[in-house]
């Protein structure tokens, strides 16, 4: 894996619920691989609150790999969570800077285990949640995506070297909230995936 891609506000609720304009195009922005968490490895995550507010962004990720005719295609998929300091990424977004800072924190991306991709049309008509202690936080389907994996590929194909490896972070919908020290996460899509991830007390 040579990146993380991640898209900004590819849900048009979400992009209401932090009063900004829905894009004309897809808002790209990077993690480094460092920023990753694998739940299926440690299901306990450390934040640094230093930075203000974190809040959750539930996602549906798919890993990037090459056919036998080296063409970059949809090759997994997994949930997974894109972790924003949020008072830093406005104050940032305000001065025009960049959000990196916000964004690419240690321990910032977190994601379950990968299933294989069969069918990309029942994957997007499937419903995916994220529940923190017992509430449902956010709940979806992939098909209200603003744009599907397939054209974000091609667009990202058209400006980037896309790796063998890579991940997609296809965005969040609405419903996104500050995490807390000691929070319970569940992410499930129907009966395919199911896994917790444990907000370090310290």
């Amino acid at each position: 894996m040579d990146k993380i891609i991640c898209i900004g506000k590819n849900y048009l609720k979400h992009a209401l619920e932090l009063n900004e304009a829905a894009p004309e195009n897809p808002v790209v922005f990077f993690k480094p691989p460092s920023c990753l968490v694998d739940a299926s490895q440690t299901t306990e995550i450390s934040l640094p609150w230093s930075l203000g507010e974190i809040h959750h962004e539930l996602e549906l990720v798919f890993q990037l790999g090459k056919d036998n005719h080296g063409k970059i295609q949809l090759k997994a998929w997994t949930l997974g969570l894109d972790l924003t300091a949020r008072d830093l990424q406005k104050k940032l977004k305000d001065s025009g800077h960049p959000w990196e800072r916000a964004k690419a924190f240690p321990q910032s991306a977190v994601i379950g285990p990968f299933q294989k991709l069969s069918s990309l049309e029942e994957l997007l008509e499937s419903q995916f949640s994220l529940t923190i202690n017992g509430n449902v936080a956010q709940k979806t389907q992939g098909k209200e995506m603003t744009w599907s994996p397939t054209q974000l590929l091609s667009d990202l194909e058209s400006s980037f070297t896309i790796c063998d490896g890579d991940l997609l972070f296809t965005g969040t919908p609405e419903g996104v909230g500050p995490l807390h020290p000691g929070d319970q996460l569940n992410l499930t899509l129907g009966d395919s995936l199911n896994f917790q991830v444990t907000i370090a007390k310290n």
